[in-house]
């Protein structure tokens, strides 16, 4: 039996780049806490300056380097079209380039913040001052970027840890004012209410913004990458599934050929046999229009996705949805392998590689058929 990954939201990779984008998050918010802790000139018998010094120091080299797992594996899966260059010139690229921009200007700017640290002494204590004011920007920037064009920005943990990081800054912030309270008068006051008035933004536009449905679209994803369902307000699939089509029925499947792949990905409940089904339903775009329909059935997991039983693969342009049935006969991570067969006896072997939205049903990606069946396997029907 093999485990369908792809029913559960992703190729391990992107996993990787998630995880270490949320990790990023946290060392650069630690780092910034430390540095505001710092300023205070706070001390304990426990944890004296230097060794605070330290610690921050290194928590911003570690953030650093989790920063760079995250940009290396978020172009390394290839899904999204971000190339080396989009990650550290920003909006210039052609996924969500604002916020992708604001992600690389705030990689830029921790660049910055470290090397003027190691040049310190050549720098001059009143120029890296300046330029250390900047870590507020960096890290403001590194919040923005990961609610604007995260994976999970509507899930509930993603929401705990965002928020809980700004919290925790606005808290050092408050810490940072009263310290001293109030010389100097104008620099503790704009502080305050910046402390006060940035997150309330940023709380109102995450609502309006990301948490609302069609963010996707609005945020820059290319058309090709954005799912029918509830991702964008173009023409998608209609109550059959499939857009409206140019292709004739006799011409449909003639392999090789690629398409874009546009639908949405549903898994059920678990009977009370243990079976789950999960139905990946799409619209075929590009060199072909139809529809291709798969189901999986199968007991749940004991780590994730489904151990394949049985299967059935429809796939056809909108008159004729079914013209050729088939299989899934490999499934590897979000790829699976399918063989399909015409009424007439012609075999087309189907690779396909999704890509799962975790915070909805939609599901994107593409379809490459080349002529024949592949070797051990057999292009029937249906188990």
């Amino acid at each position: 039996m093999t485990s369908l990954l792809a029913a559960t939201g992703g190729s391990p990779i992107w996993y990787l780049a998630r995880s270490a984008g949320v990790v990023s998050l946290l060392l650069l918010t630690g780092s910034t806490v430390l540095g505001i802790v710092a300023t205070v000139r706070w001390r304990s018998e426990r944890l004296p300056r230097f060794v605070t010094a330290g610690l921050h120091r290194n928590v911003s080299l570690l953030a650093l380097a989790f920063l760079v797992v995250h940009v290396v594996a978020v172009v390394a899966d290839g899904f999204a079209p971000i190339g080396w260059l989009d990650s550290v010139v920003p909006f210039q690229g052609t996924y969500r380039s604002v916020w992708l921009g604001l992600g690389a200007l705030a990689f830029d700017l921790l660049l910055a913040l470290l090397i003027t640290s190691a040049v310190r002494q050549r720098l001059g204590y009143p120029a890296w001052r300046i330029v250390h004011w900047l870590a507020y920007a960096c890290w403001g920037l590194a919040v923005v970027h990961g609610l604007g064009t995260g994976t999970d920005p509507k899930a509930t943990w993603m929401l705990l840890v965002t928020f809980g990081c700004v919290g925790a800054v606005i808290l050092a912030v408050w810490w940072r004012v009263v310290a001293g309270w109030p010389e100097p008068l104008v620099p503790r006051l704009a502080g305050l209410g910046a402390s006060l008035v940035v997150p309330i933004v940023i709380a109102a536009w995450t609502i309006t913004g990301p948490l609302e449905s069609g963010w996707a679209r609005r945020a820059g994803t290319p058309s090709n990458l954005l799912a029918s369902s509830g991702s964008s307000t173009t023409p998608g699939p209609t109550s059959t599934g499939a857009p409206p089509s140019t292709a004739a029925p006799s011409t449909f499947g003639q392999a090789p050929f690629t398409a874009t792949l546009q639908g949405t990905l549903v898994q059920s409940a678990p009977d009370a046999g243990g079976l789950v089904t999960v139905r990946i339903d799409t619209a075929l775009e590009g060199a072909v229009t139809g529809r291709l329909v798969v189901t999986i059935e199968g007991r749940a997991a004991r780590t994730e996705g489904v151990d394949l039983a049985t299967s059935t693969v429809a796939l056809g342009p909108p008159q004729q949805p079914d013209m050729y049935r088939g299989k899934v006969v490999g499934l590897q991570g979000t790829g699976l392998t399918m063989t399909a067969t015409n009424a007439q006896g012609t075999a087309v072997t189907l690779s396909a590689r999704v890509q799962t939205d975790p915070s909805s049903d939609a599901v994107s990606g593409v379809l490459r058929a080349t002529p024949g069946v592949v070797s051990g396997s057999t292009g029937q029907g249906g188990d």
